[in-house]
């Protein structure tokens, strides 16, 4: 009687478990964020990026990967109650 018992025990025990882990995976692949960014990955991984550097905007951030050759970078990049001056300029 104790092996019947046992058995139908750990079989709901193993039910449960996998009904868990089913609930995990459709929670994860259904939702639509998930999906959005497993396309994205996926495009931004295979469509040929050549000469597309306009159309990501990287000629705007040109002039501020440096302090120093934007006139207005003195003042955007000031840190309140003048914290600036903790950190060594880039």
């Amino acid at each position: 009687m104790w092996g019947y018992l046992e058995a139908h025990v750990l079989k709901a025990i193993w039910l449960f478990k996998s009904q868990l882990f089913n609930d995990f995976l459709n929670a994860i692949f259904f939702s639509s964020p998930t999906i959005a960014l497993i396309v994205v990955v996926f495009l931004d991984n295979n469509v040929d990026y050549k000469d597309s550097s306009r159309g990501r905007g990287l000629p705007w951030w040109v002039k501020f990967r440096t302090f120093k050759e934007d006139n207005r970078n003195e003042e955007f990049y000031i840190l309140p109650f003048n914290l600036n001056h903790f950190f060594p300029p880039s």
